[in-house]
């Protein structure tokens, strides 16, 4: 939720809270650990005092400098980049939505939706495959949960909020961004229907 949703760590009352650099766009390898006053962690490897001895090993300081930096632009500009990232994300459900025939969005529209997530059911499709299929088209987007990505296994989330198995097989995950343009969303819209199609004809999930 960092950099799409306003929150103070000490009002939520969390004792833990991490967050990952590329989330703000800013360098891979590089995350933070907020730890609340008075909570004592036990490290599983000793490192240095600079860490706490948390973490083993000398710091990336040119990943943690511009994870800071993408931070403080990120929040800098919160209001901005939301509000296009809100503008092209409906843009994107509205034309799958309208476009492809069994198609299901997933979670809430609207104000209570992450700014930036668009995850859509193709009934009829598996996710998977539907994944190479957009790849081959330039676009990347992911299927199933990521932290099972490589078991081909629907998201427990989807099965938990009352998706039937064949539509959660059939999900896949977007992200728009605040460097996407409508051009962008409109290459999506124009190649969605044509992979979508193709990966139904071959499908065992095909009606009929």
């Amino acid at each position: 939720a960092l950099g799409r949703v306003k929150f103070n760590l000490k009002d939520l009352g969390v004792d833990l809270a991490s967050f990952s650099s590329h989330k703000v766009f800013g360098p891979k390898g590089a995350a933070c650990l907020y730890v609340s006053d008075g909570l004592n962690l036990e490290p599983i490897l000793y490192g240095q005092l600079s860490t706490q001895r948390l973490w083993p090993g000398l710091e990336n300081v040119p990943a943690i400098c511009g994870f800071a930096k993408a931070v403080k632009v990120m929040m800098d500009r919160f209001d901005e980049f939301n509000s296009k990232m809100r503008g092209l994300r409906d843009m994107l459900i509205d034309g799958i939505l309208s476009s492809v025939d069994h198609s299901i969005l997933n979670g809430p529209r609207g104000g209570r939706r992450v700014s930036d997530n668009v995850n859509i059911s193709f009934i009829y499709c598996e996710g998977e495959a539907l994944t190479v299929e957009l790849s081959l088209r330039g676009i990347y987007v992911s299927s199933g949960s990521a932290c099972t990505s490589r078991i081909l296994q629907p998201s427990h989330v989807l099965i938990a909020i009352g998706r039937r198995f064949e539509e959660a097989h059939g999900s896949i995950l977007m992200k728009v961004t605040p460097m996407h343009s409508s051009d962008d969303i409109n290459y999506v819209l124009e190649n969605i229907p044509k992979a979508v199609g193709r990966v139904r004809s071959i499908s065992p999930f095909k009606v009929g």
